[in-house]
């Protein structure tokens, strides 16, 4: 028989005065993961995503990253994200998001330090991670075990600031340019009534050199990015909130709640009411 003593002297990851809260988890397989997510951010929460099998193209504030089995993904609270960017290889996804998120070393609901890329490899912890995530999973749907899985997320997160240190991952130098430049300000602005003139006039240029730099940078026009940020937050909206999708529509910018249907269903190729019945039903 071995037993072991647990160090007591261990210093907390977790600030006082908070009480990280698990607020969902999501089992993506690669049967769904061809249904993209668009460009979206979480205002209070974080996100860690596990991909266990394939590889996918992930577009992170900006970055084009790619990830593939075995690689954590790493989400703030703000960061700007395309959960299932470019077209997925068999990809397959674990999600959790927590609230309430204070590290002893960082803001409020933020995982991932400045100085780290989102993408963390998991290597040889691979399988113990992936135990925790079918642990939550197991947990969370099965009576009176909230409280089991909200701890286990919790190890999850202690788990990967230890993965940090040893595994992290420096980020990329990011310089400023004009099309990151009119990103942010469409991040900003998306849900009002910008027109291409707006952002050009934000970041100090004309209309045609605006197009140009920021399709050559970003592979999108201006406008078509404004209208995924538009989705994403829809799609956002959809799956985690019981608003009307006359609402929604009002809330990511169309005065026309029909008009932003027609919109959502020549980009999902599926209506707002069938979307939210595939991811939450």
């Amino acid at each position: 028989m071995l037993q072991y003593f647990v160090e007591r002297n261990y210093r907390t990851v977790f600030g006082r005065g908070y009480t990280p809260r698990l607020e969902y988890i999501c089992n993506v397989g690669s049967d769904s993961s061809t249904m993209p997510r668009s460009m979206h951010e979480h205002k209070n929460l974080i996100e860690i995503l596990l991909i266990y099998g394939g590889a996918g193209i992930y577009i992170i504030d900006g970055e084009r990253y790619t990830a593939k089995t075995g690689d954590l993904i790493l989400y703030n609270s703000g960061s700007v994200h395309d959960e299932f960017g470019g077209s997925g290889n068999n990809l397959s996804t674990y999600c959790v998001a927590l609230s309430s998120l204070k590290l002893d070393n960082l803001p409020v609901n933020k995982i991932l330090p400045e100085e780290f890329s989102p993408i963390l490899p998991s290597k040889e912890y691979f399988d113990e991670i992936l135990s925790i995530f079918k642990a939550i999973e197991r947990e969370s749907y099965r009576p009176n075990c909230a409280e089991t899985a909200n701890y286990l997320a919790l190890a999850l997160v202690t788990k990967i600031c230890s993965m940090l240190k040893t595994h992290g991952l420096p980020r990329r130098e990011k310089i400023p340019t004009i099309s990151s430049r009119a990103k942010d300000f469409i991040d900003a602005h998306y849900t009002e009534q910008i027109k291409l003139e707006d952002i050009a006039g934000a970041v100090y240029t004309n209309v045609y050199n605006l197009s140009k730099v920021f399709k050559a940078e970003i592979g999108i026009s201006p406008m078509k990015y404004v209208i995924l940020r538009r989705m994403g937050e829809a799609q956002n909206l959809l799956i985690n909130t019981d608003m009307t999708i006359t609402r929604i529509a009002m809330s990511v910018g169309y005065n026309n709640s029909n008009y932003f249907q027609n919109v959502f269903k020549e980009f999902m190729n599926m209506t707002p009411k069938e979307y939210r019945k595939k991811w939450t039903k």
